[in-house]
């Protein structure tokens, strides 16, 4: 009995040093606090066990992570530190640590040099662009920077098209790496010089018993062969009865379409990437400023400038509505982007993804989230290696729900049955603006992350990761929908 209590006594200053330090982390930095419940065990309520029993959905394939906004104890845990595949959802990050690395007025700039001498109206050289990385370089702005050239006196190029897209280290790979659909917009590469997403808009309507075909924007080494028969009966699908080959040749590419169209479709349309990032600029750019007057002799090419006077400077739409379309619409390319640009302006030198995830690794350390499990890989989703903890999204969503930037990264998400990719979800059940949530979908992940306003005025962090075959379709669908459902009634 005596040993006994010498052990104790012996003990009791370890034990209340412990304690005292973990006081003091926890009231020196708000997320050590939550570092605390990092291992709480799994609490599911009886209504979400029935809801995941009901769907034959195994536990270990959900991770769930509920609580409220203005508490340090979640609601619901299960399996939150598990590390899973979050697809677009790890778009959360990359947005939210652009606003908080480079601020929400942050602009990319893209360059427009002359590499000649202009004189009545004729350049006799090279016409230079300078891409700056910026993500959402729409067609709309393109015709404007043309317009503006063509009015500070340019018309006629005696030379080439140049592109200078240095500021960002080169992608390796293949959009086709993925998924196997190159064309697919979703798998457009970045680029320091991306104009338009690289994307083509195909116009499908039915004209005089005829299929007429066109593509938006217009490109002058684009050619479309239309073999598609106008046929009655009723429609379905988008373009399941439509056939789609690229052929590409020395000075152009021609997309072929071939097979049934029902004129009951009416007008419908198709997005697709079908010409290369250089073979696109310049197609657009001739197309667009032939129509315009102007002339130009040579071809596209690649470049290296160091030139501090350019002869136009165009700034891009600023970070905060960036982020609204990486976040609403779910843009990949344009998450990539900013992935690349925040490597490029913390360590001062070119975007890399290398350098984009070191930054943001370093970032979440100063805020107190270690996130040993996080690999982000493009920053975008679209990834079969990118992993993160329901747990970790959480502590970032509960960071931001504090930030300065709050407004705009909350702005940025989608509004569950008004826009974006939740537009059609829940709508008439919970009210307009009281659920904003990012989601993610590709082949047997389906996630979700974000914020939602109960009935009863709580504000609650909710995040829910779904690995498992198949989840990505309805089932994955409808126990996200069960369980929002549940949370706004508490």
């Amino acid at each position: 009995m005596i040993n006994l209590i010498m052990y104790l006594r012996d003990l009791l200053p370890r034990i209340l040093f412990c304690l005292v330090n973990i006081l003091l982390i926890v009231a020196g930095n708000p997320a050590a606090a939550d570092q605390s419940v990092a291992h709480v065990p799994n609490h599911m309520p009886d209504a979400i066990n029935k809801i995941l029993a009901r769907h034959n959905i195994p536990k270990a394939s959900i991770s769930v992570y509920i609580r409220e906004v203005a508490s340090s104890k979640p609601l619901v845990t299960l399996n939150a530190e598990t590390p899973r595949n979050p697809a677009s959802v790890i778009k959360l990050l990359t947005t939210y640590a652009g606003l908080t690395l480079l601020g929400p007025d942050y602009t990319w700039e893209t360059y427009i040099h002359l590499d000649g001498k202009l004189h009545n109206g004729t350049l006799a050289g090279d016409l230079i662009i300078e891409g700056g990385g910026d993500p959402f370089l729409s067609r709309e702005t393109f015709w404007h920077i043309l317009f503006t050239l063509r009015n500070r006196g340019l018309q006629h190029i005696k030379g080439d098209l140049l592109l200078d897209d240095d500021h960002f280290a080169d992608e390796n790979g293949s959009p086709a790496d993925f998924d196997n659909k190159p064309y697919r917009v979703y798998n457009t590469f970045p680029d320091a010089v991306l104009l338009n997403f690289r994307a083509h808009q195909f116009h499908f309507i039915p004209m005089n018993n005829k299929l007429h075909i066109y593509a938006d924007p217009p490109a002058a080494n684009l050619k479309i062969r239309n073999k598609v028969n106008l046929v009655r009966g009723p429609c379905r699908g988008k373009h399941k009865q439509l056939k789609f080959h690229v052929f590409k040749q020395r000075n152009s590419t021609t997309v072929a379409f071939s097979g049934n169209y029902p004129q009951q479709c009416g007008n419908r349309a198709m997005f697709r990437t079908v010409l290369a990032n250089d073979d696109y600029i310049f197609g657009v750019f001739k197309a667009l400023w032939e129509d315009m007057g102007g002339s130009i002799s040579g071809t596209v090419g690649k470049t290296s400038i160091d030139n501090n006077k350019p002869f136009y400077k165009v700034p891009s739409k600023p970070l905060r509505v960036a982020i609204t379309h990486i976040n609403k619409f779910s843009n990949n390319v344009m998450a990539r982007q900013l992935l690349l640009t925040i490597g490029k302006e913390k360590f001062a030198t070119f975007g890399s993804k290398i350098a984009g995830n070191k930054a943001i690794v370093d970032w979440l350390h100063s805020i107190g989230i270690l996130a040993p499990e996080l690999i982000m890989d493009n920053g975008s989703g679209l990834s079969r290696s990118a992993r993160i903890s329901a747990h970790t999204l959480a502590k970032l969503l509960q960071h931001a729900a504090q930030s300065p930037n709050q407004a705009e990264f909350f702005s940025s998400l989608p509004l569950v049955g008004v826009d974006g990719t939740v537009r059609k979800r829940l709508s008439g059940i919970i009210p307009a603006g009281n659920a904003r949530i990012k989601t993610g979908l590709i082949n047997d992940v389906r996630s979700m992350a974000g914020y939602v306003k109960s009935r009863n005025n709580k504000n609650y962090i909710v995040v829910i990761l779904q690995n498992h075959k198949g989840i990505q379709n309805t089932t994955g669908t409808f126990v996200q929908d069960a369980i929002l459902k549940w949370l706004y009634l508490q």
